[in-house]
C-alpha cells in the first residue's frame, strides 16, 4: 500500500535528501523529483500523484503559488509545505496544505505526514494479482512473483487439466488416455506418476496452499482461495454486489483476451472459454450500470466502447 507522491525542491542536495528519507517508508511511492518548479507542473496533470511535498520558496514561481494551481488540476492532492522559516506558516495552511514542515525533514515529520494522510485519504488499494493468469497467456507465478518454468510441456497440461476440473476427483486412466494416449499402459502409467510428482514440486513454490492428492485410482487438485482471473472473471460477473467492492474488475473486464490458455490449444478447454465469454459479457453490463451510478464518466466511457466493440465482433 503506498501513496503517489512527488517532490519539489530548487536546492539538489535538499531535494536527494528528502528523497532518501522518504524512501525508507514504503508507504510513499516516489513518481518524480524536481528541482524546476514549471517541469513539475508540466508533469503533475498525468502523475496526479495523491501527495506533494514542495518547498515554499522556489525561483519564478512561489510554492504557495505553484499548489494553488496544482490544487486547481487535482482538487484532492494533499501538500505538505518545507521551508527553512516559519513565518509562511499561515499562508500555506490558507492553501489547504496538511502539514507544514521546517527543514530539513526528519523521522517524526513523516511519521506525521502519514497519520495526516490516513485520516484524509482512503487506503491504497492493492493491484489485483493473480497466481494463475490464464486468460490469454496462460502463467503460474510463484511466491516472488516470477512465472514458473514448467519441466515439460505434459507437466504443465496436467496441472492446467487438474486445476480447470479443481475439486473433482479425476480417474488416473482419463489422464493417461488425455496426455499419453499412444503410449504403451505401462509406460504411460508411469509417465503419469512422473507428471504428477513434478506438478507437486511446482505447487511448493507457489504463494498460496495447492495439492494434488490421490485418492485409489484417481487425483484431485485442491485449493480454497480464487487464485485465478478466470475464476476472478466468473465470480465478478455472478452478482452486481461483487463488481461494486472490486476495483479491479474494470480492468479485468477492459484488458480481456481470449483464447485461454495462451492459445496452447488444450482441446479439453472449450467448455471453460464459453464460460468466459458468458461471463464477460455479463460483467460488462454490470461494470456500465456500476460506472452509471458512481458518475465515473472517463471509465464508463472506456466499458462503453469494449461492450460496443465486442458486439460487433461477435
Amino acid at each position: 500500500m503506498s501513496y503517489k507522491t512527488l517532490l519539489v525542491e530548487d536546492e539538489k542536495k535538499l531535494l536527494a535528501y528528502m528523497q532518501n528519507k522518504l524512501t525508507a517508508f514504503p508507504e510513499f511511492d516516489i513518481r518524480g523529483s524536481y528541482d524546476v518548479p514549471e517541469e513539475a507542473l508540466s508533469a503533475f496533470e498525468e502523475l496526479l500523484p495523491d501527495v506533494v511535498f514542495l518547498d515554499i520558496q522556489l525561483p519564478r514561481i512561489s510554492g504557495l503559488a505553484l499548489a494553488e494551481q496544482l490544487l486547481r488540476i487535482h482538487p484532492s492532492v494533499k501538500i505538505v509545505f518545507l521551508t527553512a522559516y516559519d513565518q509562511y506558516a499561515l499562508d500555506a495552511f490558507r492553501v489547504e496544505a496538511i502539514d507544514y514542515i521546517l527543514k530539513p525533514i526528519r523521522g517524526e515529520d513523516i511519521d506525521r505526514v502519514l497519520q495526516r494522510l490516513k485520516k484524509l485519504l482512503p487506503t491504497p488499494v492493492q493491484s489485483y494479482s493473480p497466481v494463475i493468469r490464464c486468460i490469454g497467456a496462460f502463467e503460474v507465478m510463484d511466491a516472488d512473483g516470477q512465472a514458473v518454468k514448467w519441466p515439460t510441456k505434459k507437466t504443465e497440461e496436467l496441472f492446467a487439466y487438474l486445476w480447470a476440473h479443481r475439486g473433482q476427483q479425476i480417474n488416473k486412466w482419463t489422464l493417461v488416455e488425455l496426455l499419453w494416449p499412444d503410449q504403451l499402459e505401462e509406460k504411460s502409467i508411469h509417465s503419469l506418476y512422473t507428471a504428477v510428482y513434478r506438478v507437486k514440486q511446482v505447487l511448493q513454490r507457489l504463494s498460496v496452499p495447492v495439492s494434488v492428492e490421490r485418492t485409489n485410482e484417481a487425483y484431485r487438485l485442491t485449493v480454497k482461495e480464487r487464485i485465478s482471473d478466470l475464476e476472478e472473471l466468473l465470480w465478478l460477473a455472478e452478482d452486481p454486489s461483487h463488481v461494486e467492492n472490486a476495483p479491479h474488475a474494470a480492468d479485468l473486464y477492459l484488458n480481456y483476451r481470449q483464447p485461454l490458455f495462451g492459445g496452447r490449444g488444450y482441446g479439453w478447454s472449450a467448455t471453460l472459454e464459453a464460460a468466459a465469454e458468458r461471463a464477460m459479457h455479463k460483467l460488462g453490463r454490470l461494470l456500465l450500470d456500476d460506472t452509471w451510478k458512481r458518475n465515473d464518466r472517463d471509465q464508463l466511457g472506456a466499458v462503453l466502447d469494449t461492450v460496443e466493440s465486442r458486439q460487433k465482433e461477435s
